[in-house]
């Protein structure tokens, strides 16, 4: 598995697949026109675990998925609060969506409290972030960034939170996509199991089997048969021609009693990085990936990076430091790989602690003024 899975992605401030400005105006938009409705028992667990859409092909089976989820989201409408406990192939600092190889199987743990504006919060040892109804907040090591709105802190889950887009969506792409569904029930519980193929170009590899949504993957949810709530969900990965579990829940409560307060703490005295400002900087625009990272590793080797700060936005300076005073070794041509919204530009550095390192720099301008930034593969 490590052979196949990259040991250094992004784990950044920001999603790797949507930008956080534009899904913040997105989300802005959307607000205006009608308020979010109720966080439904399915669409929680799958904005909050699957982080894509389901895809059906039309069959039977897929007739009477479509008919299950559809019974569940009317089960489920009076619903209070929800409680996910579940694990993951990553470690502690990781983005939330991403999968690695050298992790562990780390505990996540996502509390929604449903109403309106509905509130949640996801956290695992190393990372938080928070929605409190306004405006989100992300934390992880020494770094604090906040957006305004629901945006991009959770990957692809805020796409879900109106469980009648996610039906619109896999009515949209079951057109466009091969996914096979199989159900099978037991005395008390409904199985439903949907296998689908990565998604992303793969041209270049490197980001295969990183996230769930660029896998070949399969996911297993069960059903009480009698509320057809989801009682539990498993998701693996295929490769050596073989499943491999990456995330499982250990517990789904439902109406649990949640302090609003302990749900949106956050630390105090912490200083915010707000990423809905607008990037300027003219000398990280108008160039390519390759030469924003050359600028990015002299700055960081001349030990000042003031000229592009912008370039490190949402990064701490006890990550940024460690790097001051390195030497660029080598640079190689920048490529793209499955979904990601960025560039990977190979280098190999050396520190100044004379310790050799070699990766892939994640670095991304899908912002207004196409500033590139760092978005991983580095820090």
């Amino acid at each position: 598995m490590n052979e196949i899975i990259p040991k250094i992605k992004p784990s950044a401030p920001l999603s790797l697949k949507k930008n956080v400005i534009n899904k913040i105006k997105m989300e802005k938009k959307k607000m205006k026109k009608n308020v979010l409705k109720r966080l439904s028992t399915v669409a929680a667990i799958l904005a909050a675990l699957l982080m894509l859409p389901f895809v059906f092909t039309a069959n039977n089976e897929a007739k009477a998925a479509m008919a299950l989820i559809g019974e569940s989201i009317d089960n489920s409408d009076d619903l209070k609060t929800m409680a996910v406990k579940f694990l993951m192939l990553t470690t502690p600092n990781e983005n939330f969506e991403d999968i690695r190889a050298d992790g562990s199987m780390v505990e996540h743990t996502f509390t929604i409290l449903f109403g309106n504006p509905n509130k949640w919060r996801m956290e695992k040892s190393g990372r938080t972030a928070i929605y409190d109804g306004i405006n989100s907040y992300l934390w992880w090591n020494n770094s604090h960034v906040m957006a305004n709105g629901a945006c991009g802190f959770f990957g692809d889950w805020e796409t879900f939170l109106d469980p009648q887009n996610i039906l619109r969506r896999e009515q949209q792409l079951a057109q466009n996509d091969g996914s096979e569904i199989t159900m099978k029930e037991t005395r008390t519980q409904i199985i439903l199991t949907i296998q689908s193929k990565a998604k992303g170009d793969f041209t270049n590899s490197y980001s295969k089997n990183s996230t769930i949504a660029e896998s070949d993957n399969r996911r297993i949810y069960t059903f009480d048969k009698e509320t057809k709530l989801i009682q539990a969900m498993q998701i693996q990965i295929l490769y050596n021609n073989k499943y491999h579990t990456v995330l499982e829940t250990t517990s789904i409560l439902y109406n649990v009693s949640i302090d609003n307060n302990k749900l949106l703490e956050r630390p105090e005295n912490a200083e915010w990085t707000n990423l809905s400002n607008p990037l300027n900087n003219a000398a990280l625009t108008g160039i390519t990936s390759k030469e924003a990272a050359k600028l990015i590793f002299t700055a960081l080797a001349n030990k000042n990076i003031e000229s592009i700060k912008e370039a490190f936005t949402g990064w701490s300076k006890e990550s940024i430091e460690p790097y001051y005073g390195l030497e660029l070794l080598d640079l190689g041509d920048s490529f793209n790989s499955g979904l990601y919204a960025g560039d990977y530009v190979p280098y190999k550095i050396k520190l100044a602690n004379r310790k050799t390192e070699k990766g892939n720099i994640a670095l991304r301008n899908d912002n207004k003024n196409k500033v590139w930034i760092v978005d991983g593969g580095l820090f």
